[in-house]
């Protein structure tokens, strides 16, 4: 005998409850959980995986498969090709990132055998490498990569992460952009404004630019007022586009009430051919040359 549509409410209130309880216990672990349908579906992230991946938002994997997951993050391993392939349930019980970090996995299957509701993936951190003697250099797997002010890679991330997404773009055929950028009249706030002010205005330059790119896209502050986007699929005939999404998003921070600086950003381009494959530290060299050739111009009055 079928259910009534009151029980049947009654199972789905019962569902939504308990999901609502998985979320709040995993997100209060400081392990990295993923949770995998019977479907083969993302259905939970916690946001402490989204920090061991350099995860912007939960929602980009929730809902997707996980062969699209396994593609979407294969960057952040060491064998990329390798993760693209196997994803988190097959392989060993270790699992290196690229920055040198070493996760230790665990699956945990949910449900009985002949009614498995999905598997639940369990990531942890481990050390890497015994820390040096007094003296010695630290190795790089125990060097950040992450930008304190700003949250996004610093230089040392954004370079071994670009590097190695040109690499696999360049067996793959893919075209890239990697954008230059830098926040024009950071010496003015810093002088008129304090250091503080200055260090508001980079804060806010890395939102503007998470907002203005994509998820997948790298975003890294070099250093100083500098930053940089590495853009995949993104050839010189999109770049147009990118630079006035950029002007929109800018122009809608400056409209904002009682502001006390404006925020101002110049930008420079350089396109990756996969035939050529130049090195990431040869587009940046192109790309901030572009940058300030296009300063030049508007210094001289040839453009607007």
């Amino acid at each position: 005998m079928g259910e009534t549509p009151q029980e049947l409410e009654a199972l789905r209130h019962a569902i939504r409850a308990a999901t609502a309880r998985l979320e709040a216990l995993s997100h209060g672990v400081a392990a990295g959980v993923l949770f995998l349908n019977r479907d083969g579906r993302v259905d939970l992230v916690n946001s402490a995986l989204c920090r061991m991946l350099h995860i912007s938002s939960a929602g980009t994997l929730v809902g997707q498969p996980a062969a699209n997951v396994a593609r979407l993050l294969s960057d952040r391993f060491a064998d990329s090709a390798a993760f693209a392939r196997r994803g988190f349930l097959e392989g060993g019980h270790r699992m290196q990132l690229a920055d040198g970090r070493m996760l230790e996995r665990e699956l945990v299957p949910i449900g009985a055998d002949s009614d498995a509701h999905g598997v639940l993936v369990l990531l942890r951190e481990v050390s890497a490498a015994p820390r040096p003697a007094d003296g010695e250099p630290e190795p790089l797997a125990t060097l950040s990569v992450l930008d304190e002010l700003t949250g996004l890679h610093n230089r040392r991330g954004f370079l071994a992460q670009a590097s190695r997404r040109l690499r696999r773009a360049a067996i793959d055929g893919r075209v890239a952009t990697l954008f230059c950028l830098d926040v024009e009249g950071m010496k003015t706030i810093n002088d008129r404004l304090g250091h503080s002010a200055g260090d508001r205005a980079l804060q806010e330059a890395a939102a503007l630019l998470r907002l203005a790119f994509r998820e997948e896209d790298l975003v890294a502050r070099l250093g100083g007022d500098e930053f940089a986007v590495l853009a995949l699929d993104v050839g010189e005939a999109q770049q147009p586009e990118v630079f006035q999404r950029l002007l929109r998003e800018t122009a809608l921070v400056n409209a904002r009430p009682a502001r006390t600086w404006r925020l101002s950003l110049g930008v420079g381009a350089a396109t990756f051919d996969a035939s050529r494959g130049p090195l990431v530290e040869d587009l940046l060299a192109v790309a901030d040359a572009r940058l300030h050739a296009v300063r030049r111009a508007r210094r001289g009055g040839t453009l607007p």
